[in-house]
């Protein structure tokens, strides 16, 4: 929840010096909602509202704030601001902020870093993103076997305050390997003289430190955990997979599941429609369709190679191409549209901004198309007896086509963002709707755009 208007309240909180009544407005939201109120000051603002903060108040408030807004409170906030912020993040969190930074920037941050916070970003520069060790918390609370329930619980208090999660107590031996496990209610509903070595259970779930994020997933889906902790190769306990980055996996990996099915090169990395530039969204949404469009020469040669079984001449050979191009772009667009509204990037307030959006990204692959589709026309019309000596003529059909391939494309990709956005609208479920019906729908206009191109060129001729 955004609410801009609340803007000139804080600010005059923050002008007058009343620290208290910010922090006490602050505490009564969800940290979520704290950060979008903070979300419409400037970054130099909300550095000061959250210096008014308890450290774990402003450390989960932190946390929700966009990545932009993170970037810009920590680069601009002053190098002391900037170790207690860092300071203040959990390991993961902190990990992928710096991640996010430039090359260069990052380079003048991570010496900023405590040495255990800058061993800790090295150990993880190991594995690969896709690995448990890149992402893996070290925040855990772990207890040796030998202490006693009252025992246990003051160190747990102890641990408590800097930890992620302190439902799931994980119990290690001298050496820091895995031998067992507890969860808080075991531990608060025990006898006090009871040790946690007769409490635990043994044999704990765990995953290896290099094992592939899908698979932690999975893990933490099929046994029901709220953390799965993470060992090496000894079998020492280092970090935990929580359920929150677990939902984080299922939605990078079901992206990257979508965008193969919708034909994109490359993978996401976690990179929203929305956010995407339409430079970015053209790079990676064109190979596969340009691919496509000229692969489709082989089924045009087949149908020129038969001409005389048909009416028309090399245009009627290239049909085949201009029609399947603009329903895999509208494919394309429908996909990521739907999964942007799965996800909850798009909301009923803006969907005239996501076509236009959807506009220029179609126009730049329809200009690639339309130049493909021109070329190969010129390639199959140099064998044309329509064409011979007639190569004015040629230009001109070759022309029209790109015309048609160029419309067809951006009505196609226009259709293919409309149809879940109005299904969206309509209570309809925008995946089981979308695809059939952009697929007819740009067959429709694929054809009669076609046949418009075939009427313009007799026109100009």
């Amino acid at each position: 929840m955004r609410n801009p208007l609340l803007a000139p309240e804080l600010r005059e909180l923050l002008r007058d010096g009343k620290p208290e009544e910010l922090r006490q407005f602050v505490e009564e939201l969800h940290p979520n909602d704290a950060a979008a109120f903070l979300a419409s000051l400037e970054p130099d603002e909300i550095v000061q509202a959250l210096s008014a903060m308890p450290a774990q108040l402003e450390r989960e408030v932190f946390s929700y704030l966009d990545p932009d807004v993170q970037d810009s409170i920590l680069l601009g906030a002053g190098r002391e601001r900037v170790k207690g912020l860092l300071r203040a993040m959990p390991s993961d969190e902190r990990y992928a902020f710096l991640e996010r930074l430039d090359d260069r920037v990052r380079a003048s941050v991570v010496p900023l870093l405590e040495q255990a916070a800058r061993l800790d970003y090295l150990r993880r520069e190991q594995f690969d993103k896709s690995q448990v060790g890149s992402f893996l918390s070290t925040e855990y609370c772990a207890l040796e076997p030998h202490l006693t329930v009252v025992e246990a619980l003051a160190e747990l208090r102890r641990q408590a305050p800097s930890r992620e999660t302190i439902y799931y107590l994980y119990v290690v031996d001298g050496e820091k390997k895995l031998i067992g496990f507890l969860s808080l209610r075991d531990l608060i509903t025990a006898r006090d003289r009871d040790t946690i070595e007769k409490l635990m259970k043994t044999e704990p779930v765990s995953i290896h430190v290099a094992a592939d994020q899908e698979q932690a997933a999975r893990v933490i889906r099929e046994y029901d955990l709220i953390a799965l902790p993470v060992i090496d190769d000894t079998g020492r306990l280092v970090g935990i997979v929580t359920y929150d980055d677990a939902a984080d996996i299922q939605e990078e990996e079901s992206t990257e599941d979508i965008e193969r099915m919708a034909g994109l090169s490359g993978t996401s990395e976690a990179e929203s429609y929305v956010e995407a530039s339409t430079i970015e969204l053209i790079r990676r949404r064109v190979p596969i369709i340009a691919f496509l469009a000229g692969f489709y020469v082989l089924t045009a040669s087949v149908i020129a190679t038969h001409a005389e079984l048909l009416p028309g001449t090399m245009l009627v050979a290239l049909m085949p191409m201009i029609m399947a191009s603009g329903g895999s772009v509208g494919i394309q667009s429908s996909s990521l549209i739907i999964r942007a509204i799965t996800i909850g990037e798009i909301d009923n307030r803006r969907p005239g901004k996501l076509l236009w959006k959807e506009l220029r990204v179609s126009a730049g692959i329809a200009a690639i198309l339309s130049g493909i589709v021109f070329i190969e026309g010129l390639l199959l019309g140099s064998f044309d007896e329509t064409y011979v000596g007639a190569v004015p003529d040629l230009v001109l059909a070759c022309g029209a086509l790109g015309i048609a391939m160029t419309l067809h494309v951006m009505s196609a990709a226009t259709i293919g963002a409309a149809v879940p956005i109005i299904a969206k609208l309509l209570r309809r479920d925008p995946a089981m709707v979308s695809t059939p019906a952009v697929t007819a729908i740009a067959d429709l206009t694929g054809a009669t755009l076609f046949f418009l191109a075939l009427l313009l060129l007799g026109v100009l001729r």
